[in-house]
């Protein structure tokens, strides 16, 4: 390796921007495009899908009850959904990368972690539903509990890309996945 990890502080950039409805989600894109670095960039757009999970729980508080009454299947449906989650992600983060070139190392560890994100949100949206079919907030906290523990399953910390770079290393290819993520331009 010969690219540092930046840390998670220069992701943090901007994520006041969520506070602002419609502007905030132009601004942050545009600040997106701008960030050379491939990894910040990466780590921003996780921040800033973690930031509406946690909206979605105080505008579900102006809308239910914390315990409505008889929810009848919808809990147990939801930490169904989030045990499939969780072991789906986990599956997702045993994928091989290929390591044919830096490109291709960077983009597939990118798509894993965009299938991996769309896989641990499934619990806290389906949670957030569950709102609406079982009429009481707390199964919505039941599916975001799940949501928050798939996604840090697939963030990408430091230690998920040393994770990854010891399989690298060990199938033999001399590349670095950290300057891979860092120097292949956001698409």
């Amino acid at each position: 390796m010969t690219q540092e990890d930046p840390g998670w502080l220069p992701s943090l950039r901007g994520l006041w921007w969520y506070a602002i409805p419609v502007v905030g989600s132009v601004m942050r894109v545009r600040a997106r495009h701008r960030e050379t670095n491939g990894l910040i960039a990466l780590r921003s757009v996780f921040l800033g899908l973690i930031v509406p999970l946690l909206l979605f729980g105080v505008v579900l508080s102006f809308i239910g009850p914390w315990d409505g009454g008889d929810e009848g299947w919808v809990p147990w449906a939801v930490v169904a959904i989030g045990i499939a989650s969780l072991a789906y992600v986990a599956q997702i983060r045993r994928r091989p990368l290929p390591t044919n070139s830096g490109e291709a190392l960077a983009g597939s560890y990118r798509a894993l972690f965009f299938i991996g994100v769309g896989v641990a949100e499934a619990a806290a949206l389906w949670g957030f539903a569950g709102v609406f079919l079982g009429g009481s907030l707390w199964i919505y906290l039941v599916g975001l509990a799940f949501g928050l523990v798939g996604l840090w399953m697939i963030a990408p910390t430091r230690s998920d890309i040393e994770r990854r770079q010891r399989e690298i290393t060990a199938a033999g290819a001399p590349l670095s996945l950290l300057d891979a993520l860092i120097s292949v331009p956001w698409p």
